[in-house]
């Protein structure tokens, strides 16, 4: 009988009778029970290298900080730089800029105001004076006075003036500027500054008062030959006996002159505080080479000044005869002050030359605006110096004040150059100059005047009247720059 085995047959049978041997197999998913495990694989070195020792070193885990070394714990507010967010954050501030200046500068008044009115003198005019009857107080003016020791015609003169504010400046005016950029999606920047000078104080130039001593040679005595010109020139001509505030009389020139024979004080202040914020346009920004950058923005000023001048009058010149020197000498007190709040847009344009080591720059702006103006003055015993003592009814001290709105232009050009110090820091030198225009000023916002009371006597009518001028602020910069990587 011939038997006759399929090849295929004989694979199948061989596979069924080796599965449950390969069951059992060390390396069998779940072999023996699963307790089974492949040992594990240890490269040594080979047993010549440890001749001479007891044992072979037994390598045991890996160190327990090893993973903290790979993998840091958290460190609380430091930048994770896997994060998106801190990277932009990273990047939004890059090229970011801080700037603080030192500024020495200038500020410059426009022209002179004088602290007084024209005066009538009377007609015909006094013996060699020409035939008018108003005198301009800005120069030199002869007063007559009575006087019983001239034994020709009683009558003495001595020279007069009113101050005037036309060589008041403020030099070495000095201040701090600081600003500061951010760069806004590559486009712009968005730029603010912040300056502000010292307080500035000057005293208004006028000529001595003579020491008693000094009146007898100084007084020309009028005698018949009218040899005595009138008016006699501008201040310093003559020797000058007496200071004058001179007043309008309802509006109108008249006679009240304030004498001041033994002293004159006066104080000039001014302090400028202002801020703004530009978008600075990238229109064009190359790395290097020329930029133009067009700019916008928003500009707040504080102007203000400060004028306070008075005198004191003792009869030491013998302008009241026959009274002698005051026990009590008679001192009066003017104070003016105007504070000008500025809004404005701005508009300009900033011009650079860039170079890898150094950079020179022009920028100008143009504001306009809003300003709101606040005026004040205060007196104290305003008639009363050359006056016989208790003759008028003079208030201790009267106050007024006024407000107005008008429109603020400034100017403001700034000069530059930086010079590259390394990736960071850059060293700035430059010069800035603002004009500004339509300005409330002290010395221009003063009413010198008083009024009939309908009796036959005059009130004091001296108070706030805003008058405006402008100021010219030129300074030199230096300082430095840290621009963010």
């Amino acid at each position: 009988m011939n038997v006759r085995v399929r090849f295929d047959w004989i694979i199948a049978i061989t596979f069924l009778a080796g599965g449950p041997s390969w069951a059992q197999s060390p390396y069998a998913p779940g072999g023996d029970g699963g307790q089974t495990r492949p040992a594990a694989i240890q490269y040594l070195p080979p047993e010549s290298y440890y001749q001479g020792q007891q044992a072979a070193p037994n390598f045991g885990p890996p160190p327990s900080n090893l993973y903290a070394e790979l993998l840091p714990a958290d460190r609380g507010f430091a930048f994770d730089h896997d994060s998106r967010r801190d990277l932009n954050f990273k990047q939004m501030l890059s090229g970011s800029w801080l700037r603080l200046e030192y500024l020495q500068g200038y500020l410059q008044r426009d022209d002179s105001h004088v602290l007084g009115t024209p005066i009538h003198v009377g007609d015909p005019p006094p013996l060699g004076g020409p035939a008018q009857d108003v005198v301009d107080v800005s120069n030199q003016f002869l007063l007559l006075f009575a006087d019983s020791t001239d034994l020709v015609d009683g009558i003495t003169g001595a020279y007069a003036q009113v101050p005037t504010t036309g060589q008041v400046s403020w030099h070495n005016a000095q201040g701090m500027r600081a600003s500061f950029g951010i760069p806004i999606l590559k486009v712009a920047t968005l730029e603010t500054s912040f300056w502000g000078y010292a307080n500035q104080r000057a005293e208004l130039n006028t000529p001595a008062i003579p020491a008693p001593s000094q009146y007898a040679p100084g007084i020309p005595p009028l005698e018949d030959d009218n040899s005595i010109p009138f008016p006699l020139g501008p201040h310093g001509t003559n020797l000058t006996t007496f200071l004058a505030t001179t007043l309008t009389t309802d509006g109108v020139p008249g006679s009240r002159i304030m004498l001041y024979d033994a002293g004159f004080t006066s104080q000039y202040e001014s302090r400028l505080k202002a801020g703004n914020i530009d978008l600075v346009l990238n229109w064009k920004t190359p790395e290097l080479g020329w930029r133009m950058q067009p700019i916008i923005g928003y500009r707040h000023e504080q102007y203000g000044e400060r004028l306070a001048f008075g005198g004191t009058f003792d009869n030491r010149s013998g302008f009241l005869d026959g009274v002698g020197i005051l026990a009590t000498p008679q001192t009066n007190m003017i104070d003016s002050k105007v504070l000008n709040q500025r809004d404005q847009i701005e508009f300009g344009l900033r011009n650079e030359l860039a170079t890898r080591f150094f950079t020179v720059g022009v920028q100008e702006k143009f504001a306009l605006g809003s300003n709101v103006v606040r005026g004040s003055v205060h007196t104290s015993n305003l008639r009363e110096p050359g006056t016989i003592p208790g003759s008028l009814d003079d208030p201790a001290s009267t106050s007024s004040s006024e407000r107005r709105v008008v429109v603020a232009p400034t100017f403001d050009l700034d000069v530059y150059a930086k010079i590259r110090m390394n990736q960071w820091l850059n060293f700035r030198v430059g010069y800035s100059l603002i004009v500004m225009s339509n300005l409330g000023v002290a010395d221009e916002s003063i009413r010198f005047n008083e009024v009939s009371d309908g009796m036959g006597g005059t009130l004091p009518d001296v108070g706030a009247n805003l008058g405006f001028g402008h100021r010219v602020i030129s300074a030199l910069t230096i300082g430095g720059e840290i621009v963010l990587p």
